[in-house]
């Protein structure tokens, strides 16, 4: 029996090494105003896949206002040109529009999202999916179409009044935009995004927001 049970944990060691070798590990590449950006390269895929970990003053409930409030996106979500609001399933259940700025001489590129907002009823902790949705709407003339993006929040209740954001990017903004240009962005876009999301949760139209969904 021991040399059974010691069997099995040699071969569940040698399990998890083999996982951890085939995972690239996280790279901090920038950590300024609490903001950690992390960026790890993933196997067949062009682009990095990118982490931020934050932590923020304010309730869930503070957040999830100003994410699902897709018509502003464009003022604080770095380099987004437009966004807006396509179809409400519910209110944590959205599909929206958004076009992305891209430096010259490349075109801009443009994505429906569907986002999706779930709570533990346990812990609290909510997590918010949003992932591309092909052929929502026509293609656009003189925009690129992405056609693959997925990023998750778990957002963490540290109390009543403070929490914890891990959020995680995976995007492919499709052709013409070489992998070297794009990861060089990925770093700058996502800390202005998060710097400027820290702010936003503190304007009054979030102060008192509220949902049946989100408990804080």
């Amino acid at each position: 029996m021991r040399f059974l049970t010691s069997s099995i944990i040699f071969i569940l060691c040698l399990f998890f090494q083999l996982t951890a070798v085939g995972q690239e590990d996280w790279i901090l590449k920038k950590d300024k105003n609490g903001i950690k950006v992390y960026s790890r390269k993933v196997k067949n895929a062009k682009f990095n896949e990118i982490k931020v970990e934050c932590e923020f003053e304010g309730r869930l409930s503070q957040l999830a206002a100003v994410l699902f409030d897709v018509n502003k996106q464009y003022q604080w979500v770095y380099k987004t040109a437009k966004s807006q609001l396509l179809k409400e399933i519910s209110p944590a259940d959205v599909f929206f529009y958004s076009e992305i700025e891209c430096p010259w001489p490349f075109d801009n590129r443009d994505l429906v999202v569907r986002m999706i907002l779930t709570q533990n009823a346990a812990t609290k902790v909510m997590t918010i999916e949003a992932k591309n949705v092909d052929k929502f709407i026509p293609d656009k003339r003189n925009m690129v179409r992405i056609k693959y993006s997925r990023a998750n929040w778990t957002v963490t209740p540290l109390n009543n009044h403070r929490f914890k954001v891990d959020y995680r990017l995976q995007i492919d903004p499709g052709e013409g935009a070489p992998a070297w240009l794009l990861n060089l962005f990925s770093t700058d876009g996502p800390y202005e995004s998060f710097r400027n999301l820290k702010e936003r949760i503190k304007l009054p139209q979030y102060q008192h927001a509220k949902f049946p969904f989100v408990v804080d």
